[in-house]
């Protein structure tokens, strides 16, 4: 019987209240942790008496000798530099070398991001090892009638696009301006772009919701004609699977993971082209055929992914240094 042992995981650093980001990231791989029944978990007071330091927002911590594994979840600053202001490259590149070079091991949440540590940093693949998250439970296709609900309480149209996410400068804003100053005028007045999430900025003739409750967000992604996301890079797929989960299309740039995490189930754009996207996003508004199709294959893709959920053995292999 294997023996149990512990991990030392500071989630200080994370909202794990209102979890976005890294902290739905962590979240799924302590989920995985407590599947797997051999491992206890403290935070950073029971670093020193703990087997494993494990940090999942990114940052080393050294602990007092133990083994390290620190999860990599973004590596846009070194694929799409125009995505982040100076400060911000700065300490995202400091951050991510220093985890790369000092940890013992390292997560990465997607292939995309285990082939930049390689490219970019020199990080030989036998210290890698990929856990793919999964949706989250709560993001599954809900009742017609729960959608109705909402869309009522938030004084939603009955057709509309979703942008659900935080507003850095990564996520390509800029771009989805554009576009929607392309297309809003052909889709009329009946067809609107909402936005949802944290952070200050927008887009201009948009629908501003701003934080949105969690158990609220399936019925207004299930609600939307489908969710876009420009991004100049994600290190995880995360976003376009909860879309998928509720039935909902994603439009996303081709870059890190969302391409193949979309797949044959959305459309995957080139992040610098406005034209491109505004001809997209008349394209699934206006033929109820081709966004039936990228919905049933989104509802199938979420299925298939439920289905097979990660094994704890690898992560387990990561942990301890099998």
């Amino acid at each position: 019987m294997p023996r149990p042992f512990v991990l030392s995981c500071d989630l200080s650093r994370l909202n794990v209240e209102r979890p976005i980001g890294a902290a739905v990231y962590a979240a799924f791989v302590l989920d995985v942790v407590r599947r797997g029944g051999e491992a206890g978990v403290v935070g950073a007071a029971g670093a020193r008496d703990a087997d494993v330091i494990l940090s999942l927002d990114g940052r080393f911590r050294a602990g007092s000798g133990q083994r390290t594994v620190t999860a990599i979840l973004d590596l846009g600053h070194l694929v799409e530099r125009s995505g982040y202001g100076l400060g911000q490259w700065l300490a995202q590149n400091w951050r991510v070398a220093s985890a790369a070079r000092r940890s013992d091991h390292l997560l990465a949440p997607s292939e995309a991001v285990a082939f930049g540590l390689g490219r970019y940093l020199g990080t030989p693949a036998e210290r890698v090892t990929v856990l793919a998250p999964l949706p989250r439970p709560c993001f599954r296709r809900p009742r017609r009638e729960e959608v109705a609900e909402l869309r009522h309480e938030l004084g939603l149209p009955e057709r509309y696009f979703l942008f659900l996410g935080s507003r850095v400068r990564r996520k390509n804003l800029r771009l989805l301006a554009a576009a929607w100053g392309r297309a809003a005028s052909q889709l009329g007045p009946d067809v609107e772009l909402v936005l949802a999430g944290p952070g200050a900025g927008g887009v201009p003739g948009a629908r501003d919701l701003g934080l949105v409750a969690e158990d609220r967000l399936p019925a207004l992604l299930a609600g939307a004609i489908a969710w876009l996301n420009p991004s100049l890079y994600e290190g995880a797929g995360i976003g376009a699977m909860e879309a998928m989960a509720c039935g909902t299309p994603p439009i996303v740039a081709g870059t890190g993971a969302q391409a193949r995490t979309a797949g044959g189930a959305g459309l995957v754009l080139d992040p610098h082209d406005a034209g491109q996207w505004a001809e997209a996003l008349l394209a699934i508004a206006t033929h109820a055929q081709l966004r039936a199709r990228l919905a049933s294959s989104s509802l199938k893709a979420a299925a298939e992914l439920r289905a097979s959920p990660p094994a704890w053995e690898p992560l387990r292999a990561a942990l301890l240094g099998a």
